[in-house]
């Protein structure tokens, strides 16, 4: 049976992140736009590289303090909590655009107005032929043979576009409730070439006859297509009521240009484009269509100023994407086919930078409010974001740790049933609870000896043991080295972000002496442990580190140390943005210092494996060749600032395991270890004599 991670997820969610977004912020998923609270672990987000990945895990928990609520220039705003990372570039000049865009991670509360959010441009491209109708209901008797697909031609999504903006489903004519009775449409009077149009389109692809109806009253032209399984399709694709349109997903993910057929009918129905001004519009009910127009536009390199008008009575509220300037301007009449008059105004230069893959938008506004209410986030597979209305958003990434610890246990096909997880007291005490094994959510300090009776009293399984650095090092150091000299068959993940998280970011046994983070009065006063140094000191035969923002480095390093026959040990450098603002995402990965040739950041974290290092202590190496090996691991570990190693820094073959040498005083200890031994007969009665036990302890 191969497995996969999520066979290794329990139905218990998080219910803690440290950088979240408002409940109602709509996100962009595969086939809609949803609000972030309602999607669900297995939708699919549109992510940073304008690709649709999957959502893993969905966060929520109470937020009070500070909410930002970040505007754009023309495309709304995101409310999030001041830690949460963004997509963007930060502004070199205060009133000239950028000649070059180094896109980085920026928490909300670092971003200044001005500086430009990275929007992606869809790139996702699936050329669909047609789209599937519906069966025939049984109940349908009056409608008229249509064919089983409908090809996606021209005409075709024309067609689609002018029901978007101005057609609807009839349901009055029906003689049962349960049926569609027509697919509807209204133009003005003057709109005859649109009404034209529509019929040759519906008699060439379904053979049907359009009914018009003139009104002269209201200048209106009315058009009914008289088919309940067509009705049926159009509702199904593209949503019944002026409020609930939408496009199918099929359609966003055509060629931007198929896409300029559907944009034509929409624009015919509902946009206007000014005559002698740089200026055009486009207006909805339909939150969902404004932002899935607002996607068509910019495949076509058009950037959109989406604006919302309040409800008033008799009025619901309304969105209006105005598309203004000669560039943007220009691209949508041709499209649309038009020929602009001599143009009097060509309005000011755009605002927005229109690159391959992102539209850099200016911030237009910053502000701040107090809080008090739950905040939402989610964990993406691959791309670790997803896109809002108006900015590109990094996921939790708190959890990538249990991500890692998942994926590894199902790569290594491994059984639930024959794996246990223990944890100590911290932000990583819950792990136990997320992944679908046994587990034990243990006391502080004290996870390791549970791991370690675990291991002993049943050697089939396989153990990890997961901490924090002040867990593992703190008030548990002691059972650390312990654990180490044994050389217990357990692998120990220690998430090192230097603080405290759970207890509001004191110093944790390994923050370098000297350094003051964010929740600190005064710089750290106590040396930093070693993660690394210790482990060797205590015996420790697999001795790694990892970056928890490098799911597929962590994943095979775990998967090593699981392998490795003793005691592995794994120092997981977790970047705390909630406490350590010394040590971040950013940091680790060079935003601070930049080439000087290219601009390009300079990453502090790099692989052992790319440099051919090799950890491996073996049988029959010389005392001298082992020396080697050793100092090697001393002038890797010793490596901390401008280049930071991880990977596999020693792997030792030659020390046995606690229990090969439990199994040399015990023979029969692998075939009938404690776990495996009966305790009673079949009728429940003890077997075991514990008098002379008792004899031992009796005080005289």
């Amino acid at each position: 049976m191969v497995r996969k991670a999520q066979d290794f997820k329990t139905p218990v969610h998080n219910n803690w992140c440290p950088g979240c977004v408002l409940p109602g912020s709509l996100i962009h998923t595969n086939p809609d736009v949803k609000p972030i609270e309602i999607i669900n672990e297995g939708e699919r987000v549109l992510g940073w590289d304008g690709r649709y990945h999957r959502v893993s895990e969905v966060f929520s928990h109470r937020h009070q303090g500070l909410m930002y609520r970040i505007r754009a220039k023309c495309l709304g705003e995101t409310v999030l909590t001041p830690e949460h990372p963004v997509l963007i570039a930060k502004r070199s000049h205060p009133k000239l655009h950028n000649k070059h865009f180094e896109l980085i991670w920026e928490r909300a509360d670092q971003i200044e107005k001005g500086d430009y959010l990275a929007y992606p441009i869809p790139s996702e491209v699936i050329s669909t032929a047609d789209l599937k109708l519906s069966a025939k209901r049984s109940q349908d008797r009056r409608s008229a043979p249509l064919p089983e697909s409908i090809p996606l031609t021209p005409e075709f999504l024309r067609l689609a576009g002018y029901y978007l903006a101005e057609g609807w489903i009839d349901h009055r004519s029906a003689k049962k409730d349960y049926l569609e009775a027509s697919v509807c449409f209204a133009f003005h009077h003057d709109e005859r070439a649109f009404v034209r149009d529509i019929e040759k389109i519906v008699e060439k692809l379904f053979d049907l006859t359009v009914s018009v109806y003139k009104k002269p009253k209201k200048n209106l032209t009315e058009l009914a297509i008289y088919s309940s399984r067509l009705a049926r399709a159009f509702k199904e694709w593209f949503g019944d009521g002026a409020a609930n349109k939408k496009i199918p997903h099929e359609l966003m993910l055509l060629p931007s240009t198929q896409q300029r057929e559907l944009l034509k009918g929409l624009w015919r129905g509902d946009g206007w484009v000014h005559s002698t001004q740089a200026r055009a519009c486009y207006k909805t009910i339909s939150k969902k269509l404004r932002e899935h127009l607002k996607l068509l536009l910019l495949r076509q390199g058009i950037v959109p100023s989406v604006y919302t008008e309040p409800a008033r009575p008799g009025h619901r509220e309304a969105y209006t994407l105005f598309v203004t300037g000669r560039r943007d301007v220009e691209r949508l009449t041709a499209i649309l086919g038009l020929k602009r008059r001599r143009v009097r105004s060509e309005g000011k230069p755009p605002s927005t930078i229109v690159g391959q893959n992102f539209v850099m938008i200016p911030v237009a506004g910053i502000e701040t409010f107090e809080y008090d209410g739950l905040v939402w986030n989610l964990e993406v597979e691959d791309v670790h974001s997803y896109v809002s209305e108006s900015a590109t958003l990094h996921n939790c990434g708190d959890f990538g740790i249990l991500n890692a610890v998942q994926m590894a246990l199902a790569e290594l096909d491994l059984e639930p049933h024959r794996v246990a997880v223990f944890s100590g007291i911290g932000c990583s005490g819950k792990t136990p609870h997320y992944i679908n094994t046994y587990g034990i959510h243990t006391l502080h300090g004290r996870v390791l000896p549970y791991a370690a009776g675990a291991k002993l009293a049943n050697p089939d399984l396989t153990v990890l043991a997961v901490g924090g650095d002040g867990d593992g090092l703190g008030i548990g150091s002691g059972h650390f080295v312990n654990a180490g000299r044994r050389n217990v068959d357990i692998t120990y993940i220690l998430h090192n972000n230097g603080v405290y998280g759970l207890t509001k970011g004191q110093a944790s046994p390994t923050l370098k002496l000297g350094v003051q983070t964010k929740s600190l009065p005064q710089p750290n006063i106590n040396q930093g442990v070693n993660p690394l140094f210790l482990a060797l000191a205590a015996g420790y035969t697999f001795i790694a580190r990892s970056y928890a923002y490098d799911i597929k480095h962590l994943v095979s390093t775990i998967k090593q140390a699981i392998a490795h026959n003793g005691s592995a040990f794994i120092d997981v450098l977790q970047p705390c943005p909630t406490y350590n603002d010394i040590n971040t995402r950013e940091w680790y990965g060079g935003e601070d210092r930049k080439d000087p040739q290219t601009g390009r950041a300079l990453p502090r974290v790099y692989k052992l494996e790319d440099e051919g290092y090799d950890p491996y202590i073996k049988e029959g190496m010389s005392p001298e060749e082992i020396e080697a090996k050793l100092n090697r691991f001393v002038e890797k570990t010793l490596q901390w600032g401008d280049r930071i190693p991880i990977g596999v820094l020693l792997k030792n073959e030659t020390t046995p395991s606690y229990e090969e040498r439990v199994e040399q005083r015990i023979p029969f200890y692998r075939q009938q270890p404690p776990a495996k031994r009966a305790i009673s007969d079949e009728q429940g009665r003890p077997i075991v004599d514990l008098t002379k036990f008792f004899e031992e302890l009796r005080v005289t």
